[in-house]
């Protein structure tokens, strides 16, 4: 119905031209009257009879050619601001969809610009308006004619072209015919393109459906990045299509996936300023061949994922030489972006309970001793203990609680940064010590200072004490491990006041004393004269404690003591009198290994400082 009520109306159309033309009285001009006649109703009926854009146009390429006896006719549709050929004579075929033009090149985009049909009677590659292209071979031109198509608005759709070679002539009449001609398509063009529109978007949709399912059944992020790249190349046509996942910081990207597979990572610097502009509009569309110098791309197309207003990585395309995106790509490549954003996002998700599940089993079996089970589910997070590892554990420093607010966001933050540390770690953030497996791989050795001075800066940034284990490369050894970090960490709470870190190695005679509780340490003589030197120096705000603990750390060096302590010697045998003045001891002759544990237990049990706050209110 709709096909017969446009074609009544085409011939309608058709009837007044014929009307208002003058009466012919000449045989020749009534039978080029009645061609012009048949070659329109011909038009009318081709496009009444076909919603397909492509075969439409060729017919009336066929048409075109036929009636005006023309070397070559061309159609072009005006498409995202370039003219683009999309129907030509069967001889010039390979130039369909390659030969383009803006609208101020060549006189087609002069007639599309202007709105007004022109020809050239003679010597078209002399007019100053040609722009000639090989491949149409216009040298061998004569006579040109070009007639805009222009739609229901009064807006240049497309233009269509007519080529003779010499000797030939194209006349007034060509140029009425082609006129006419142009009139009677523009609507069922328009309708077409409508129709091509619609389907386009239906099969996209469709399409993206598809891909939608794909992504929805892929596990982990990996597997979503090729079912992303592969299926943005092939909806969109592109020639490569990459996944960037942003780094935790924002500072960098990291390529997750490509399509094909082969394609070259971007160099590393200018790949990540470049894309990482795209995220603030700074570089939406950029040189394609800044990404990929060694690939035949005409265009790029960077689109951001991003999840719940969380920045998560970027889409790129390419596409294929002499084939820019559309606006119909931008939205798809948004579509897809969004599909890729939810779904990375999940499976970080899921992996990031999975293996918050996984770690805390590994901590509970190395509390519980059980180091190959231990080991068995630290290889599911990828930490190797066959290879060096530290162990490492974090308790809340400064007179902080475990469980406190302050403490679960330092113990989360902290997490974080121990994560930095090593390229595999297992790392359980809270709300109780942090704890973690560092797997530090064949440099294991040589990277044992530099993790160290690394944790004494994390302890003294978040107010933990931060213990660390011996370096191992035994799985049978990791309980143990486990137990030196465990210990360290309770040394250095006692010991590092607002923060810091310290290793197994260093904590010296503590490692004897950390497990005996204050209830079971021996009460005697020792233990009362350390007591009184801590209420003593709590009241006067003095520190004998610390003096008599390096003098006997000094082995009773009353010079190496003074230089270790930053005073005179003299100033130094004065303090050593009032401590025995004090204590009752005989510092000559006492058991000063006794007195050294005695201070030591005093100190892991937190005597000083509980001390100083009774008495200043702290």
């Amino acid at each position: 119905m709709a096909g017969g009520t446009r074609n009544r109306g085409l011939r309608c159309a058709l009837r007044t031209y014929v009307s208002r033309e003058a009466p012919l009285t000449a045989t020749s001009e009534a039978r080029g009257l009645r061609e012009e006649n048949r070659t329109l109703y011909r038009v009318i009926n081709l496009v009444a009879s076909s919603i397909e854009l492509g075969p439409m146009l060729q017919g009336i390429v066929d048409l075109a050619t036929e009636a005006t006896d023309c070397h070559a006719c061309f159609i072009y549709l005006l498409e995202t601001g370039l003219l683009t050929m999309r129907a030509a004579s069967p001889v010039y075929a390979n130039a369909v969809g390659m030969v383009q033009m803006r609208l101020d090149e060549g006189l087609t985009g002069w007639v599309a610009r202007h709105k007004a049909p022109e020809f050239i009677r003679e010597g078209a590659m002399a007019d100053p308006r040609m722009k000639f292209f090989p491949v149409l071979e216009e040298e061998r031109f004569q006579s040109m004619v070009a007639v805009p198509i222009i739609s229901r608005a009064g807006e240049t759709i497309g233009v269509i072209v007519l080529h003779t070679e010499a000797p030939r002539e194209f006349t007034e009449d060509t140029l009425k015919l082609l006129v006419h001609i142009a009139s009677l398509v523009s609507g069922a063009i328009e309708n077409a393109q409508l129709y091509d529109q619609q389907r386009r978007r239906v099969d996209a949709l469709t399409s993206l459906s598809g891909l939608a399912q794909e992504v929805a059944t892929a596990d982990e992020a990996g597997e979503i990045g090729r079912a992303v790249t592969d299926g943005t190349r092939r909806l969109l046509g592109a020639q490569v299509c990459q996944l960037y996942r942003l780094d935790r910081d924002g500072g960098g990207l990291t390529l997750l996936s490509s399509s094909p597979n082969a394609t070259p990572e971007p160099e590393a610097l200018s790949a990540t300023k470049l894309l990482l502009a795209a995220f603030d509009g700074g570089a939406s569309r950029p040189p394609a061949r800044t990404l990929w110098p060694e690939l035949e791309v005409s265009d790029l197309l960077v689109t951001p994922l991003v999840s719940g207003g969380e920045r998560l990585g970027l889409l790129c395309a390419g596409a294929p030489a002499r084939r820019p995106f559309t606006g119909e790509d931008t939205e798809m490549a948004r579509a897809i972006a969004h599909l890729a954003a939810i779904a990375i996002k999940r499976a970080e998700l899921i992996e990031g309970l999975t293996n918050a599940n996984i770690v805390k089993d590994l901590f509970e079996a190395l509390a519980a001793g059980a180091s190959t089970f231990a080991a068995t589910k630290a290889a599911e997070v990828r930490c190797d203990l066959a290879r060096p590892f530290l162990m490492l554990c974090a308790e809340p420093a400064g007179g902080r609680e475990q469980g406190s607010g302050a403490w679960r966001a330092a113990a989360e933050a902290l997490g974080r940064d121990v994560a930095e540390l090593a390229g595999r770690t297992a790392v359980e953030a809270g709300p109780g010590p942090v704890r973690a497996v560092l797997a530090l791989g064949t440099r294991g050795a040589e990277r044992i200072e530099e993790v160290a001075r690394a944790c004494r800066e994390l302890g003294r940034r978040h107010g933990a004490a931060i213990g660390l284990s011996e370096l191992h490369a035994s799985a049978s050894e990791c309980a143990r491990a486990y137990r030196q970090a465990l210990d360290a960490a309770m040394i250095g709470r006692a010991l590092l006041g607002p923060g810091g870190a310290i290793g197994y190695a260093e904590v010296g005679a503590y490692r004897y004393l950390v497990h005996i509780a204050a209830e079971n340490a021996p009460h005697d003589r020792m233990r009362a004269a350390v007591d009184r030197l801590i209420e003593y120096d709590a009241r006067r705000r003095t520190s004998l404690l610390d003096t008599l603990e390096r003098y006997l750390a000094e082995r009773r060096s009353v010079i190496e003591s003074a230089r270790e302590l930053f005073i005179h010697p003299n100033t130094l045998r004065q303090r050593l009198g009032r401590i025995e003045e004090l204590t009752g001891l005989r510092l000559d002759e006492d058991d000063l290994l006794s007195l050294e544990l005695a201070i030591k237990l005093a100190r892991l049990h937190g005597r000083p400082a509980e001390a100083v706050a009774r008495h200043h209110g702290a």
